[in-house]
C-alpha cells in the first residue's frame, strides 16, 4: 500500500512506501529494516503523524546497495561508513571474508556449551540480516564447520545449535503469522524432524506474507494428494534437500496435477524432479 504525508511538500509529491511494501520488494525483513536504521543508522525513512515509517525510491535504492555489500561478505558494522564515504568497497573487501564475523562467536558458543551466548548470536544474526546472507554466510558455515568436528563433540554441538535455531525460527515464524497478507500456507518437510534448512525455507514463506501450518518430518505424501483441507491453502510448499523416494515422486506428480501453480517445491526438489509429467 502506497502512503501520501501531509506534513511536508516533499512527501506529497513522491511515492512512499510501508514497510511491509519495502519487506516485499527488497527480500529484507521489518525486523531487520528497523534495526538497520536504530542500530546503525543506515536507512531513515520518513514518519506519518502516526509514526509509521514511509519509504521513498531513494530509501530502497540504499537498502538494495546495502544487500550487494553484505552479499560480498561486508559485515553490516562496516556498511555506514562505506554509505559516508569514510572507507572504499576494496579496503573493506581486503579485511572480510564471505563469512559473517558471529558464525565464529557462535561457533566457540557451542564448544563451551554457551546456550546464552549462541542464543544471543543467534538472535543477533537473524534481526539484522536478510535472510539469504544468513544462510549463506551464516548457517552453512556453521554446519559444515560442525560436521568437520571429530568425535562425540560433534553430536553435542550440533544438538545445540540445531535446538536454538529451530526455537528461534519458530518464533520467527509465529510472528509474521499475525501479519499475513496472502492467505495461508501448508508446508510440508520432507526431510528429518527440525531440519534447519527446512525451517529456513519456511521461514522465506512466512516472510513472503503467507500463514504457515508446518507439517514436520513427514515420509509419507499418499495421504495428502486427495485430502479435503488442501482446499483451504492458498499455496503448499514441499521441502527436501535430497532426491525423493518413488513413492514421494508419484505423490508430487499428482500433487502437481491437482494444485498446479499452488504447489511449490524447495530448490533440491525442483531441480532433481523437474520433469513430473
Amino acid at each position: 500500500m502506497d502512503y501520501e504525508n501531509p506534513l511536508t511538500e516533499n512527501m506529497m509529491t513522491e511515492k512512499l512506501y510501508a514497510i511491509r511494501d519495502v519487506a516485499e520488494m527488497t527480500g529484507v525483513k521489518p525486523v531487520t529494516l528497523r534495526a538497520w536504521q536504530r542500530r546503525y543508522h543506515l536507512v531513515q525513512p520518513q514518519r506519518t503523524e502516526k509514526g509509521h515509517r514511509l519509504y521513498s525510491q531513494e530509501d530502497i535504492a540504499t537498502i538494495r546497495t546495502i544487500q550487494g555489500w553484505l552479499a560480498k561478505g561486508v559485515s553490516i558494522g562496516k556498511v555506514s561508513a562505506l554509505l559516508s564515504g569514510s572507507e572504499s568497497i576494496i579496503d573493506t573487501l581486503a579485511n572480510h571474508g564471505s563469512e559473517l564475523l558471529e558464525q565464529e562467536q557462535l561457533l566457540q558458543a557451542l564448544v563451551d556449551l554457551n546456550k546464552g551466548k549462541a542464543e544471543s548470536t543467534i538472535a543477533t544474526v537473524l534481526k539484522e540480516y536478510p535472510l539469504e546472507i544468513v544462510e549463506q554466510q551464516f548457517v552453512f558455515p556453521v554446519i559444515d564447520t560442525l560436521e568437520r568436528v571429530k568425535g562425540p563433540l560433534r553430536s553435542l554441538q550440533k544438538g545445540l545449535f540445531q535446538a536454538l535455531m529451530i526455537s528461534k525460527l519458530s518464533s520467527i515464524i509465529e510472528a509474521e503469522n499475525k501479519a499475513a497478507t496472502k492467505g495461508k500456507c501448508l508446508c510440508v518437510n520432507l526431510d528429518p524432524t527440525s531440519s534447519i534448512l527446512a525451517w529456513l525455507w519456511f521461514v522465506g514463506k512466512v516472510e513472503a506474507g503467507y500463514n504457515l501450518t508446518i507439517l514436520d518430518g513427514v515420509e509419507d505424501l499418499t495421504a495428502l494428494v486427495d485430502h479435503d483441507a488442501l482446499a483451504n491453502y492458498q499455496q503448499v510448499a514441499l521441502f527436501a534437500n535430497r532426491a525423493l523416494t518413488e513413492q514421494q515422486v508419484q505423490a508430487l506428480r499428482k500433487l502437481r496435477i491437482s494444485l498446479g501453480d499452488k504447489l511449490s517445491l524447495s530448490d533440491v526438489v525442483a531441480r532433481l524432479h523437474h520433469s513430473l509429467d
